[in-house]
């Protein structure tokens, strides 16, 4: 009985997770969309990134400070905190993050999504085995390959992920985690396909042919992104004395620093840097021929300090989906030199050095 009811919880985590991903990331879009583009045009009129980031991170601080004022002065962890698995809990993890994104946080929805898939997880758990702290942890992993799943539309990625999981909790992965994590990642193929949800990252068109060049720019890319992660480390530790300078002070005044920083990065790094970066990986590359050598690494610098600068200041969001832009950049400076350097075998060399660095620094999660 217990085995079908794990199945049946496991189903339901797995569809209230790619439900969640789908709505929450269409909102998050359109609202930026609508906002910052439509309403403010702030890819023409620069200077309104100004009242727009500080409008919106006040707005967002003050929510927070409202909401849940226990956090507001810290620095979340690299994948979020997770909170009682209550309903009420799913919501305000949500909107809260929901509004560091809109307000223009240069970070990703993963530390927002992981705890709510885990809140919701274990919110199914408590419903169907009241008290059984084992299957809590089973569903919650559930929701978290659930939603990898739905990241990067891959069945092997949300089935992968459970390892993740192991190596953040510091446990060894059992037969039952993984039977769990698979059904949870069919699942979620299943139903991010009915509701015809696009994967998180959207980069050019390429394959998987490998050659020469690529293959020997491999080991590079790789130790370029082993120093990346200690890049962010640096900048977050050097952020971190106007960060304490402010952190007891009233949240209006720690909101107008973070917001008014925010947008003096954006101003001089241009509408590249701003927000996940998800979606500037695309006109990046389209850009990269007019930008050159010296245009590219100031967008991949301005995009670095944005990136600490919104987790120092306390912007809700992760550091992963942030990287994977700083990493395309890195490839678009590669390919100024050979056109034949691979864009996918590119971005996932520089993703396995940093993943190596965040071994050592734990700075992404």
């Amino acid at each position: 009985m217990n085995k079908l009811r794990l199945l049946v919880g496991t189903i339901i985590v797995a569809i209230g997770v790619a439900l969640t991903y789908h709505y929450f990331e269409a909102v998050v879009a359109d609202s930026i969309t609508y906002i910052w583009d439509t309403l403010l045009n702030t890819a023409n009129r620069r200077l309104l990134v100004i009242p727009a980031a500080v409008l919106l991170g006040l707005i967002f601080f003050a929510v927070q400070h409202w909401l849940d004022a226990k956090s507001e002065k810290g620095v979340s962890e690299g994948l979020g905190n997770t909170p009682k698995p209550t309903a009420a809990n799913f919501a305000k993890v949500l909107f809260i993050g929901y509004l560091s994104l809109v307000a223009g946080a240069s970070l990703g929805p993963e530390a927002i999504l992981v705890p709510a898939s885990l809140v919701l997880g274990a919110y199914v758990a408590s419903k169907l085995f009241r008290g059984d702290a084992k299957m809590a942890t089973l569903l919650g992993g559930a929701g978290f390959a659930a939603l990898f799943t739905a990241f990067f539309g891959s069945f092997f990625v949300g089935f992968l992920s459970v390892f993740l999981i192991a190596k953040t909790t510091k446990r060894k992965v059992s037969l039952e985690q993984l039977a769990v994590a698979a059904v949870s990642a069919a699942v979620a193929i299943v139903s991010l396909h009915l509701l015809e949800a696009k994967v998180y990252i959207a980069i050019p068109e390429a394959h998987w042919q490998m050659n020469r060049v690529t293959l020997l720019m491999l080991p590079i890319l790789c130790v370029v992104g082993f120093g990346l992660v200690f890049l962010i480390a640096g900048m977050q530790r050097l952020m971190s004395g106007p960060h304490k300078l402010i952190a007891k002070q009233s949240w209006w005044l720690r909101g107008l620093v973070a917001s008014v920083g925010l947008a003096g990065l954006y101003l001089l790094g241009g509408s590249l840097v701003e927000f996940t970066g998800n979606k500037s990986i695309v006109p990046m590359f389209e850009q990269a021929a007019d930008l050159g050598l010296i245009g590219l690494l100031v967008v991949m610098l301005v995009k670095l300090l944005a990136i600490s600068w919104s987790k120092v200041m306390g912007y809700r969001g992760g550091l992963i989906f942030p990287t994977i832009f700083v990493a395309a950049v890195v490839v678009a400076i590669g390919q100024i030199y050979s056109h034949d350097l691979n864009i996918l075998y590119g971005i996932t060399a520089v993703m396995v050095g940093v993943i190596a660095a965040n071994n050592k620094t734990a700075v992404l999660f």
